[in-house]
């Protein structure tokens, strides 16, 4: 039978749809002459045949061997309908996502509340290319953070940290360096956590104020840079 028209489209397999037409082509037909005429195998028949009368779209006739008949076309139209007003709920939903998207990306400024939004905002931040510097309050480890540190430096990218050094950190920090990051300079820290990623975006933890910052505006990450590089030159290094 010349296919016209696609009905994978609609929710139908590949060869429920050839095994479909196959019935709406020849009549009533039993399974091994819907395989022959179809082309769906002898071994999968039964299955596609019992999901299209799940669907409405076949029926068993009763016979002395069993025969299969296809339902009315109009049938299909139920389906259409229902995926007519699946995609219309999607469409909606897709409307939705483009308002939060261009909220997004049009505000350069990104205010996140609690410990969660510090994590989701510093997971949303693009992978370093050129550099990474960061200015860090408790050096926590967490192993996602060492596989993207192992890729930057495989990478080549200049990773540089200004850290809390003292009982409450020393630990973490010494982890780090155990890890391999050498470039961990010491920086007297009463509360703030600082990402800076190339010269795209920063992020700013306000640890005590449980306030979180993402700041995408080039100019200010070009000055962070820049004085993060001045203070990493005159800061202490770790022996």
């Amino acid at each position: 039978m010349e296919e016209t028209i696609d009905l994978q489209e609609i929710g139908l397999t590949q060869n429920e749809s050839k095994a479909y037409k196959t019935l709406l082509e020849h009549g009533k037909l039993g399974a091994g002459d819907i395989s022959k005429f179809s082309g769906v195998s002898y071994s999968r028949i039964y299955d596609v045949l019992a999901s299209l009368k799940q669907k409405g779209l076949a029926r068993l006739i009763p016979e002395k061997s069993k025969k299969f008949v296809p339902t009315d076309p109009e049938e299909l139209m139920e389906i259409v309908t229902k995926k007519e007003e699946t995609l219309k709920k999607v469409k909606n939903e897709i409307k939705k996502f483009k308002t939060f998207y261009d909220i997004k990306e049009k505000n350069p400024v990104i205010l996140g509340y609690g410990k969660s939004a510090f994590y989701k905002l510093l997971k949303e931040m693009p992978k370093s290319k050129k550099s990474d510097y960061s200015i860090k309050y408790t050096s926590e480890y967490r192993p996602e953070w060492e596989r993207d540190y192992t890729e930057n430096v495989k990478k080549g990218v200049d990773s540089r940290s200004l850290v809390r050094y003292d009982k409450e950190t020393g630990s973490n920090v010494e982890k780090w360096i155990k890890l391999g990051k050498k470039n961990t300079r010491v920086l007297a820290n009463e509360g703030v956590a600082i990402s800076i990623r190339d010269d795209e975006e920063v992020l700013i933890s306000l640890i005590k104020s449980n306030m979180t910052l993402l700041i995408k505006n080039k100019p200010f990450v070009r000055i962070m840079k820049k004085m993060f590089l001045e203070t990493y030159k005159n800061a202490e290094e770790i022996k």
